[in-house]
């Protein structure tokens, strides 16, 4: 077979024709020579190629047109993630955004000077102002769509309508596809988002750390001048550190087993460990968490020894539901009892009138001894895990879950929360809509 030309190549690239070991060579090459990168760029600048880029998105990247409500069966399956893998169309933007500065794709963000970052409370963030976060959380919902929230201690500046400059911190960023080409930059380096829902760790006189929960990242090494001196994708679960002593980009221990340390062994792909938990979480307060396909798990509070009998429910046994006992039941925890506390939340965005469930899995290194779900017990067991800040009266701070009213109504849909025999394995099904959150807490034995 005659090798084809760098003209040949890139149009293949382009095309999708490649071999996946041509691809990956050809890839290793546009990291390493700036010059085949500009041509690349050449190539992807013909008309026809933008306008199936710009095509592409909403499917990729977006939701689909209509959402079928769960059918009647007791075997629901949740919406599959989506997962085209359009390499080329990534690693186009990817390189336009990094050698432009993103003025090439400038054209797609252009917004009126009306629109302006705002916080959650509606009070605009003036761009190029240094901002100080003290204490508590900050969530900043940019014109484009992309929302970010911002953990104290923390200091960062807007610098455009789809970008910011975090000086010290660590924040959670969502981004759609209508915010493409987010720029995150620290004192140490650039990351830029191609529609995906990731984090950013920095402080001024250390590194950079990212993480991608999902899609994809470019995660860049720049200069005191500013200028890019590398850059690499970062693609879901991966995670790496910006080292501006070593002047290189490196992996770092997959964070999904961050959760050991809190006693979860693991869990499956659609939920997601979060180590800083939002007060005041189910008021519709912080939109980052908002994900039409993902369940965020928090650990609330550990060690708590509890001063009073605590009632939680607990799933039937196998030999209990054999006698049709199929209904969670209450059972006492004695006062005394060390327990930790955990908080699983999934809040969708879809459209109004449409519901999507959830359904994920989470395994514990010690037994889960029973769940708080109902909205009531949530809101009076916040005194021992979760006290709220300056509660205002009548702020709803929990909506609970639902579960177990399908065996009255056959034909109605519920959300499933079940634990394994053995107590460490708790599974669940949430079924929830745009204006609704699904959330409850899951009590475990302590360690020693």
């Amino acid at each position: 077979m005659n090798e084809l030309n760098d003209d040949q190549l890139l149009q293949a690239y382009l095309d999708r024709s490649l071999s996946p070991q041509e691809t990956a060579r050809l890839e290793e090459r546009l990291c390493r020579e700036p010059e085949l990168a500009e041509q690349l760029i050449e190539f992807a600048s013909d008309d026809l190629v933008l306008r199936e880029w710009a095509a592409d998105q909403d499917h990729v990247f977006g939701l689909p047109a209509e959402t079928e409500f769960l059918p009647e069966t007791d075997n629901v399956q949740p919406r599959p993630t989506v997962r085209r893998l359009w390499y080329p169309v990534v690693a186009v933007t990817s390189l336009l955004l990094l050698l432009t500065g993103g003025y090439f794709l400038k054209g797609t963000f252009q917004l009126k000077e009306a629109e302006a970052v705002v916080l959650s409370s509606g009070e605009r963030v003036q761009n190029h102002i240094r901002q100080v976060l003290a204490e508590g959380s900050a969530e900043l919902h940019f014109p484009t769509g992309a929302t970010v929230l911002i953990s104290a201690p923390a200091a960062y500046e807007v610098t455009g309508n789809n970008s910011i400059h975090l000086q010290e911190g660590k924040f959670i960023a969502n981004v759609p596809s209508t915010g493409i080409g987010f720029q995150v930059d620290t004192p140490h380096g650039r990351v830029i988002d191609l529609g995906t829902l990731f984090s950013v760790q920095t402080a001024e006189t250390e590194d950079t750390r990212v993480e991608v929960f999902r899609g994809k990242v470019i995660a860049s090494l720049v200069d005191p001048a500013g200028v890019v001196s590398s850059s690499r994708q970062l693609d879901e679960h991966q995670s790496a550190k910006i080292d501006s002593r070593q002047k290189r980009i490196e992996d770092t221990p997959d964070f999904r087993t961050r959760g050991a340390q809190y006693g979860i062994k693991g869990y499956s792909n659609s939920v997601i460990f979060q180590e800083e938990l939002p007060e005041a979480l189910a008021t519709g307060k912080y939109q980052v968490f908002e994900h039409d396909d993902l369940a965020f798990i928090f650990p609330e509070r550990s060690q708590v020894k509890l001063p009073r009998d605590l009632s939680v429910l607990v799933s039937p046994t196998p030999e209990e539901q054999l006698t049709d006992n199929k209904l969670h039941y209450p059972i006492l925890l004695p006062a005394g009892t060390k327990v930790d506390c955990f908080r699983v939340y999934y809040d969708p965005a879809l459209q109004e009138g449409t519901f999507l469930p959830v359904q994920g899995e989470i395994e514990f290194a010690r037994p889960v001894l029973g769940v708080i779900l109902e909205k009531k017990k949530l809101n009076q067991t916040d005194v021992l895990f979760h006290p709220p800040v300056k509660p205002s009266a009548g702020e709803i701070f929990h909506q609970g879950t639902e579960v177990d009213r399908g065996i009255v109504d056959p034909k109605a849909r519920y959300d499933e929360v079940m634990l394994s025999a053995d107590r460490k394995t708790l599974s669940f099904v949430l079924l929830s809509g745009e204006k609704y959150v699904d959330e409850f807490r899951v009590i475990v034995e302590s360690a020693d």
